[in-house]
């Protein structure tokens, strides 16, 4: 079994075709076209030339094989306990037909007698009447009135009464769910309904498929029983309605309708599909009724008298006995399938047929002209109104055509029909009952049946003799037919005619073109004769491929000799493809092997010019018709055929280029026909029941499987092989095609004819796969049915159902994979969701539908049904054994499972390590050479396109892990979270309790996940691991992972993202917790002086001191390269330190310098030198504390510049806003956090310059005196080299102070000095003290020197010495 499954393309294709062929097929001529009327555009007559009437010999080279059209199946005669009580008859018999139940019925006097006509048992009996029976009819009940016991309604009505009976049978249905015509039929003892008849004699009964009963009565009225299940209030339960007087019979007097002519209905027809009625009356009139859907809506349409028929017929035809047109006998409706415009056949007692329709006939037409349809095929534009459709309303009853009957046409080998009393229509074959001689009726056959590819109508005859007269003639009721709607079962099927007589039934076959060719080959004994030759040219070579391939797929004939020659003579005559510029004009529309218009069969060649008969297509149609089917129109010459077809010639298939043999289009045909009752069907109706029934799917299957056997048995290549030429030659007469070709060179000729053939085997190949598809689809279909078809829809989502209900089958064969798909999965939920076994349902859909539920689909379900035993297993042990079998399941049918639904069905039973070997297996099954992991270990190159396709479906398998990662993420943590919701009386922290266990548990999860993963080999899994704990920011848990592979992952991604600092704390974090301190700390230090606004001065400052404590471990090693990395670094974050200082300052200027946050934002985006931080920050915008520390940082010895900062720094201070004491305290506040800074830094702390500076604003302030030296001494500065630069001061005596305000401000600060050393001598090392005193006396002498020589100096004096003498106190 090929287990490919058939690409959408390949079915489109074949799907294509099959519409071009059922479009072609659909619209060949029908009755309308074939009796000229609508080429004519008013009514015609044919039966007048030799070639309307032919026999079954001209189908082939002569009539030795006496062929049959008509063949008697049984005969049987009348019971005997029927004919005994013939004896006690005292004045009425009739006899009738009830084909609903396979019965035939006898009345003698007040008694009906019912027995089946086949086997003549089965007699049932009725005796419950009093008066004569003088008319029986068998009605099938209207629904829901009657209980469903009572399967049919027997009517018979006496002189005064209409009796309503029921009838039962024992059993409803046989094993074949067919119809009870064999089971035991029951008449219910009391009545249903009793009608009185008003004394009118009913003569006629008949009813509706939908229950509606008719009478005809002796006064020419039609009536109707209108019957209900309860009595109204406005009415009774039934009662009898007269449709043929209205209101305006109420009116006239009863005596007056004494003189009225009475013309007592003889038969009634329903044609139930057009809800129209016809009446026959014994004066044969004709009256047309259109019966709506209830009694309220019935009216007559028109009426039409014997005198009128005989009228119109005549001044159709003038050279005949216009009696011939009167009397007529017989009517028969014709159904839709029969014909779409012609609607009614009436037969007189000479045999003549009448054809009449309910729409008038438009008369007034332009010229015909032709169109063109998607598919090529020719129509005519201007079709009367009936030929449009078949949609207009009926208005009358209107005669169309006449058809004599044989024995009229000038050549004619058969007797007239005489006395013709009874007739009956079925598909297109006519069967009239004569009477030729006393007791003994002859039934004529004239049928079409055998001639269905001619453009006009042809009809052969046939004679079988009867034993009796002929009572009534009905069709045998076949179940299956009257069930189904399939094409092929009918063409296969003989219609079975049963004709009651007075010696009992005779039962007779209608055969058709297969069973013609059937008894062709048996008496041929093979295909190899002239005679099936000539069957295939006369028939058409598609039609008659088709014949044959219903002879070959019969079931009934498989493995006979008959399927056998059918199928020789498929593979001989089926012709050979070719293409069109090949053929020249006269046979461009024609097959290879089909013959033109000039190669005429035996006995056709003296056809006379048509002059009457039966009108053919003008010159505008004419090409329509031959083009389509390939069919000589017989009176034409080959001139004029030839040019019309070349005017209007017509492509055999969708490519106009290739002409496809016989055999592939009548595949094509066959399959068309086949598949037409269902193509365009929708699958289910609005409430998701399946519009095909059981019976209709079983045997479509049938009808597949038996084409797919012949297919199978018969390859493409057999069916399309060349072994040899045209079979014109075959014939002893040269090929059109190869007389047109003898001037083209061999070669080229063999290519084309090879090229062809290649199209064509391309052809029947996606034929054979659609076929295989079809084959499953509808095996499918049949399994859904046999398990609940509407409760299976009911599980799909609204968005299936939807899809479903616009689905026709034509989608579902074609293009609708998925429906098929959704139908599957909803069957075997629903064994799941009822914890039923699978394995018997899945073995089935295994069998039948291997490519829509494939191995893999059977392996899924299997482990589904597995894993939900699984779930509710108690035993651990019971439930590990059975997941490690699901996943050993999983693991064989890898790597074509549906791996996403097996993940989850894995995730629900908490089988994580399931799906990582899984993923894995499927990864590796699929990429074997591992040239994913290749292209991923060679650093993904781009040109490697094989390797990126297997690195990507690695990665796309894996994503099946990270969505069990984000489960255990989410899903373990919000179950827990959302039952705490609803627990909301807990207490907090209870409820906080239970979320850090429900963390710590999906934490262990992850954990659990991701050690299995990293347990496999391919590092494309590590990958996968490691990208899912980044994409949660789980950096910890990547971190503790001792992975080689982590750190080219890391390093990948730095590369491939230099911008991404998270990656790049990640990587110099691997490193250093893996020891590899040195690359960490270069790392550190690219962060660092990366450029990003990510990244704060801060976190700089902290990566400079990560990196320099790791370069400071004691594993980097001692080199050169190490310490002047490690000397670097240091560097680096001494500027970075001064850096933050500056970005301090600019936070305290922001409000006043608007350009100070776009400096914040520089600052923090990089790290500056010392040049940058001065000269784009520091200096810019006065930020003098910054600059001093940029001046230390830099060690750079500009006494000038650092004295200027100083005094800048000094006069910040005190230059701002508030009173002396609070501008003083800002001053010295700020000295002191520099002196702490700067007091050890040397050339950046001018002491002397400071010292002067400090006292020349003490003086400006006007500062309590000894302000300055106070404030310096709490600094701890050096008090030796205070007392120098306050000496060198006081020697300099300069004028500034006097200028300031305090000529002796400078004096009493020296003071002070001096009183603040004395006060802390003791603290002063002992041995420098005398030193440092010796200093304090020399300041104090030069101060008292100055005193000396200004006036009112005295108290200053005092001070001095009185400090002086404690000095020497403390030397001493």
């Amino acid at each position: 079994m090929n287990n490919t499954a058939s690409p959408p393309d390949v079915l489109q294709t074949a799907g294509n075709m099959l519409e071009c062929h059922d479009f072609r097929d659909r619209h060949k001529p029908e009755l309308l076209e074939l009796t000229g009327i609508s080429q004519h555009g008013r009514a015609t007559m044919s039966g007048l030339n030799d070639y309307d009437y032919q026999t079954l010999s001209q189908l082939t080279t002569g009539d030795t094989h006496n062929l049959q059209q008509l063949r008697t199946l049984t005969k049987c005669g009348i019971p005997n306990e029927v004919l005994e009580h013939f004896k006690h008859i005292k004045c009425h018999c009739i006899m009738g037909l009830f084909p609903e139940i396979g019965r035939a019925w006898l009345t003698i006097d007040s008694d009906i007698y019912i027995w089946t006509y086949e086997q003549a048992r089965d007699v049932a009996y009725y005796d419950g009447l009093s008066h004569l029976i003088l008319s029986a009819g068998l009605i099938k009940p209207k629904a829901g009135v009657l209980i469903n016991d009572v399967k049919y309604l027997l009517l018979l009505t006496t002189p005064i009464e209409v009796i309503v009976l029921g009838v039962t049978f024992e059993e409803q249905k046989d094993s074949r769910c067919t119809t009870a015509s064999s089971t035991r039929m029951q008449l219910l003892n009391k009545p249903l309904f009793v009608l009185g008849t008003d004394n009118i004699s009913i003569n006629v009964i008949e009813g509706t498929k939908d229950g509606r009963i008719f009478l005809g009565g002796r006064d020419g009225c039609l009536y109707e029983i209108d019957y209900h299940s309860e009595s109204s209030w406005f009415g009774k339960r039934c009662k009898k309605i007269n449709h043929s007087q209205g209101l305006v019979s109420y009116i006239v007097p009863s005596f007056l309708k004494v003189f009225s002519e009475v013309d007592p209905i003889e038969k009634i027809v329903i044609d139930n599909g057009r809800n129209l009625l016809y009446v026959l009356t014994e004066k044969s009139s004709i009256e047309a009724w259109h019966i709506g859907t209830n009694f309220t809506s019935v009216r007559r349409l028109g009426k039409i008298t014997q005198n009128d028929i005989a009228s119109q017929a005549v001044s159709l035809i003038k050279t005949v006995d216009p009696s011939i047109f009167k009397s007529v006998k017989a009517i028969c409706p014709l159904s839709a399938d029969n014909s779409n415009f012609l609607h009614l056949v009436a037969v007189t007692q000479c045999g003549v047929r009448l054809y009449f329709s309910t729409t008038r006939l438009n008369v007034q037409q332009q010229p015909l002209n032709c169109g063109t349809d998607s598919f090529g095929v020719l129509h005519p534009n201007n079709m009367l109104p009936m030929l449009q459709g078949d949609m207009e309303t009926p208005r009358g009853i209107y005669l169309l055509h006449v058809r004599l009957p044989p024995g009229y046409t000038p050549n004619a080998t058969t007797n007239k029909p005489k006395n013709v009393h009874a007739a009956y229509h079925s598909e297109g074959t006519m069967l009239m009952v004569t009477t030729q001689q006393q007791e003994q009726d002859l039934l004529w056959s004239v049928s079409s049946a055998p001639f269905t590819n001619f453009t006009y109508l042809v009809e052969s005859t046939a004679l079988e003799g009867l034993d009796g007269i002929v009572w009534s003639v009905a069709e045998v009721k076949d179940p299956i037919m009257d069930n189904t709607t399939s094409l092929l079962y009918n063409a296969r099927t003989p219609r079975r005619i049963v004709l009651l007589t007075n010696q009992g039934t005779h039962i007779v076959e209608l055969l058709k073109a297969a069973h013609i060719l059937q008894q062709l080959l048996l008496a041929c004994k093979g295909p190899h004769h002239e005679a099936v030759k000539m069957f295939f040219q006369t028939q058409n070579e598609r039609e008659a491929c088709v014949t044959a391939l219903l002879l070959a797929t019969s079931e009934q004939l498989r493995g006979s000799d008959i399927a056998l020659w059918a199928t020789q003579a498929f593979m001989l005559y089926g012709g050979e493809p070719c293409y069109q510029h090949f053929m020249n004009s006269t046979n461009r529309n024609l097959h290879n092997s089909t013959l033109g218009t000039n190669t005429l069969m035996p006995g056709r060649e003296r056809m006379p010019p048509m002059y009457m008969s039966t009108p053919m297509p003008n010159s505008s149609n004419i090409g329509v018709m031959s083009g389509q089917y390939n069919q000589p129109i017989s009176p034409i010459s080959a001139a004029q055929s030839a040019q019309q077809q070349q005017q209007h010639s017509m492509p055999s298939n969708e490519n106009s280029s290739i002409i496809y043999s016989a055999k592939h289009d009548g595949l094509f045909l066959y399959v068309s026909r086949m598949l037409r009752s269902v193509w365009q069907s929708h699958c289910v109706d609005e409430n998701l029941c399946s519009k095909l029934t059981i019976n209709d799917c079983t045997m479509l299957l049938s009808e597949l499987r038996s084409l797919r056997c012949f297919l199978d048995k018969h390859s493409v290549h057999d069916i399309s092989a060349t072994r040899r030429l045209p079979y014109e030659s075959h014939l002893g007469r040269p090929s059109p095609m190869m007389m047109t070709n003898a001037q083209m060179p061999l070669n080229e000729h063999r290519n084309l004819t090879e090229q062809a053939q290649i199209e064509e085997k391309r052809s029947l190949s996606a034929l054979n796969q659609f076929i295989k598809h079809a084959c499953e689809v509808m095996s499918l279909w049949s399994i859904l049915i046999d398990h609940q078809f509407q409760l299976l829809c009911q599980q799909l989502s609204p968005e299936h159902q939807k899809m479903l209900r616009c689905c026709t089958f034509r989608d579902l064969l074609i293009a609708r994979s998925e429906v098929c798909a959704f139908l599957i999965i909803a069957l075997i939920n629903l064994y799941l969701k009822d914890k039923a076994d699978v394995t018997e349902v899945s073995d089935n859909l295994r069998q039948l539908c291997p490519n829509l539920y494939r191995h893999e689909d059977e392996v899924t379900y299997k482990a589904t049904e597995i894993l939900m035993s699984a779930k509710n297993c108690k035993s651990a042990a019971e439930k590990q054994q059975k997941l490690s079998t699901t996943l050993q399941m999983c693991l064989d049918a890898a790597p074509t499972l549906p791996l996403h639904s097996i993940c989850q069905q894995f995730i629900s039973v908490d089988f994580y390590e399931g799906v990582v070997e899984l993923s894995a297996t499927c990864a590796s099954k699929m990429d074997p050479e591992e040239i994913g992991i290749h292209y991923y270990n060679n650093n993904e190159p781009a040109e490697d396109r094989e390797g990126y396709t297997c690195f990507v479906t690695r990665m796309n398998y894996y994503k099946e892990v990270q969505l069990m990662l984000d489960y255990a993420y989410h899903t373990v943590r919000n179950s827990k979270t959302d039952r705490d919701q609803s627990r909301l009386f807990q207490l907090n922290c209870e409820a906080t309790q239970d979320h850090h266990d429900m963390e710590n548990k999906s934490k262990q999860i992850i954990k659990k996940i991701t050690t299995q993963a990293l347990r496999m080999k391919d590092p494309l899994i590590h990958v996968t691991i490691y990208e899912w704990l980044l994409s949660h920011e789980m950096n910890s848990e990547l971190l503790e992972l001792v992975e080689p592979s982590l750190g080219e992952f890391l390093r990948r991604s730095v590369s491939r993202n230099p911008e991404n600092v998270k990656l790049i704390d990640l990587l110099w974090k691997y490193y250093e917790k893996n020891g590899h301190h040195h690359q960490a700390a270069q790392i550190l230090d690219n962060l660092a002086m990366t450029r990003s606004e990510n990244i704060s001065l801060d976190v700089r400052i902290d990566y400079l001191v990560r990196a320099v404590m790791c370069m400071r471990n004691e594993t980097v090693g001692s080199s050169v390269t190490n310490g002047i990395f490690l000397k670097e670094l240091e560097d680096k974050l001494e500027i970075a330190r001064v850096q933050k200082a500056v970005l301090g300052a600019m936070g305290s200027i922001l409000n006043t310098n608007p350009a100070a946050r776009q400096a914040i934002k520089d600052l923090n985006m990089a790290l500056y030198d010392i040049t940058q931080l001065y000269q784009n920050f520091a200096d810019p915008f006065d930020l003098w504390e910054c600059q001093l520390s940029i001046l230390n940082c830099s060690n750079h010895n500009d006494p000038l510049l650092i004295e200027s900062v100083w005094g800048n720094i000094i006069n910040s201070a005190v230059d701002g806003p508030g009173s002396a004491q609070e501008r003083s305290i800002k001053l010295f506040t700020k000295i002191e956090l520099l002196v702490r800074e700067f007091g050890e830094s040397g050339p950046c702390f001018p002491f002397a310059f400071l010292i002067r500076e400090l006292e020349i604003k003490a003086c400006q302030l006007q500062l309590p005196e000894g302000t300055v030296p106070e404030k310096l001494f709490a600094m701890k500065l050096d008090i030796e080299l205070l007392l120098e630069y306050y000496s060198r001061m006081i020697s300099m005596n300069e004028r500034i102070w006097a200028n300031e305000g305090n000529e002796w401000h400078l004096i009493q600060s020296a003071i002070r000095v001096v009183t603040l050393l004395a006060d802390n001598s003791q603290a002063i090392w002992y041995r420098s003290k005398r030193r440092i005193l010796g200093k304090a006396q020399d300041i104090v002498a030069a101060c008292l020197n100055i005193c000396y020589q200004k006036p009112d100096t005295n108290r200053l004096q005092h001070s001095l010495k009185e400090l002086q003498c404690r000095l020497q106190r403390q030397l001493g």
